[in-house]
């Protein structure tokens, strides 16, 4: 897993679509980079098609013919787990075997942290700022650099990103370094789920936020 056009392989061999409607019921976008479509920092860049015979081509340029991948996955996200079964069965289209590891989350959480996997599933939420999406998962400092990502040019683009003061040069370095951190794949991104938040007319002081995460502390519920 460490060449990447075996990760790029397993890119090719997916099909986003058919993940989405079996994890989420379709109630997500698809999409292959982190920052959601919605946002002003989002930009639109798709480089992976479902193409097994790239991915066979892929794979034979790699001299590997055959691999076998554990998927970490936790069952307090049931959603992770019907998500890897469906990419077991695509990914066993180019002849990689996939082992699916199911533990609770906070297992799954020591072994991510102490790199014990292949690959694993995982989503983000309360992010805002383009940095929040990248720096932390891809500079080769970042705290939640599991996968030990190292890129000096993605490194350079996402320094720059955190102290340029102009939106238009800064959007550039962030959607630079996406582009990069997508074709080398450090991580496959699959989709943004979809929010929906309903609430009774007795509860007060709730505020649906722009970053989806749900907030309790300045809420009511009048009696």
């Amino acid at each position: 897993w460490n060449d990447v056009r075996v990760r790029q392989a397993v890119a090719y061999a997916i099909n986003r679509e058919d993940i989405t409607t079996a994890a989420m019921q379709g109630n997500a976008t698809v999409n292959q980079l982190a920052i959601p479509l919605s946002s002003n920092w989002a930009i639109d860049y798709s480089p992976f098609s479902t193409d097994l015979d790239m991915a066979k081509s892929l794979m034979a340029d790699a001299g590997v013919t055959s691999a076998t991948m554990d998927l970490m996955v936790s069952s307090d996200y049931p959603e992770t787990v019907t998500a890897a079964q469906v990419i077991s069965a695509q990914l066993a289209e180019i002849g990689i075997t996939v082992n699916i590891t199911t533990l609770d989350f906070s297992t799954w959480l020591a072994e991510q942290a102490a790199g014990n996997f292949d690959m694993l599933m995982m989503g983000w939420l309360g992010n805002i700022d383009p940095d929040d999406f990248y720096y932390a998962q891809h500079h080769s400092t970042g705290w939640a650099n599991a996968q030990k990502y190292n890129n000096p040019e993605v490194d350079e683009l996402l320094s720059a990103g955190q102290v340029e003061t102009d939106t238009a040069a800064r959007k550039q370095y962030y959607a630079d370094a996406a582009k990069i951190i997508a074709d080398e794949v450090s991580y496959l991104y699959l989709y943004n789920p979809d929010v929906v938040q309903a609430w009774s007319p007795e509860l007060s002081g709730y505020t649906a936020r722009g970053d989806r995460a749900i907030r309790f502390r300045d809420a009511a519920l009048v009696q």
